[in-house]
């Protein structure tokens, strides 16, 4: 399988550490072209977990494996897919911090080891520009959401990744969006916990399926976690070990029902309150790892009441989404295209690493 077209890869690890996706976008067709993601050990993703705790030389060091690593697997993947033409690369780094109430944010995952090994220019650190202008330096994706979207029926695109974002997008709409809650965070801290890291998931919702969420609590909390109060641009840290310790303190396997219960009610509140109370909408389109977690597709399902979809049922593959768009974000910045953010200013994101 050769691209005769222009590519641009992609090179995305959410908030969950599980592992790195990328991904070949095809300039002409803005069409996924091929797209593999490769699985982190646990030790590394519990280092990276660990990581906003870290003393600054042992995070050096960490940024400087991932970059090493994100060449042997970007070689590996080019490898596989047999391409060429490839003209510049976007690596979103791994975030481990993201603070937009102290104007700062980090992403390690040295992008140089890629421009150098491959003789490829390598875009990275897409958030800075927008932080240093006065935004939140994010969400990021309903940039690519606007492009990609803009003449297709009215929906929201919900990304469910370790925190849950959307993006309002349509003919004839303006596209906007922000992050509304948690998506895999909790779960997956708590399934952490609960195992001792010998389980980072709740694999199909299957352990949330088998116990009755306390509904009466899930509301409670829910009051505490509105936009209005944690801000539309969320680390994943919100809903983390701190969560759990406050409002879980004796955390039990029958909980998860419960934190899954929980992350359903607080995307479809703020959904119902952001878009459906406002616009005529039927349809949500998932993407991301939680889309593989029935029960919470299930309480979506009876929170929301709209026809959940995957973005396959739209041409584009659900698990490879992030990394298209840093792929995209890469080949507008290598243009000096600007860009902007939650209606900020346009500028050019990322910053350039030549080969």
């Amino acid at each position: 399988m050769i691209s005769k077209n222009t590519l641009a890869l992609g090179l995305m690890s959410g908030t969950s550490a599980d592992g790195l996706t990328i991904a070949a976008l095809d300039l002409k067709e803005k069409t996924c072209f091929c797209h593999k993601t490769y699985k982190y050990p646990k030790t590394l993703q519990k280092e990276i977990l660990n990581a906003v705790n870290f003393t600054a030389p042992k995070l050096s060091k960490l940024d400087y494996a991932l970059g090493r690593l994100y060449l042997t697997l970007t070689k590996k993947f080019i490898r596989e897919f047999k391409l060429k033409n490839i003209k510049v690369i976007g690596c979103h780094g791994q975030t481990i911090c993201h603070s937009p109430k102290d104007k700062a944010t980090l992403q390690i995952g040295q992008g140089t080891f890629l421009a150098k090994g491959l003789k490829i220019p390598v875009v990275n650190n897409f958030r800075a520009a927008d932080l240093a202008l006065g935004g939140l330096g994010a969400p990021l994706m309903p940039i690519f959401d606007r492009e990609f979207f803009k003449n297709s029926r009215p929906l929201i695109l919900l990304n469910l990744g370790g925190i849950a974002n959307f993006s309002l997008v349509g003919k004839n709409l303006k596209t906007f969006g922000f992050d509304i809650g948690p998506a895999n965070a909790l779960s997956d801290t708590a399934i952490a916990l609960l195992t001792r890291g010998k389980k980072t998931f709740d694999k199909e919702g299957l352990l949330a399926a088998k116990y009755l969420p306390d509904i009466n609590y899930a509301k409670k909390l829910a009051k505490n976690f509105t936009p209005e109060k944690i801000g539309l641009s969320l680390d994943k840290n919100t809903f983390g070990i701190n969560f759990l310790n406050k409002y879980f303190p004796h955390l039990q396997e029958k909980d998860i029902a419960t934190l899954n219960y929980f992350t359903a009610l607080l995307i479809s509140e703020n959904l119902k309150k952001f878009v459906l109370s406002k616009y005529k909408i039927d349809t949500l389109a998932l993407s991301g790892g939680g889309i593989f977690n029935k029960t919470l597709i299930a309480n979506l399902q009876n929170l929301t009441q709209l026809d959940i979809i995957n973005t396959i049922q739209l041409g584009l593959e659900p698990m490879a989404k992030e990394a298209l768009a840093m792929a995209y974000f890469a080949w507008q910045t290598i243009n000096l295209n600007p860009l902007s953010l939650a209606n900020n200013k346009k500028t050019i994101l990322g910053e350039i690493i030549l080969p």
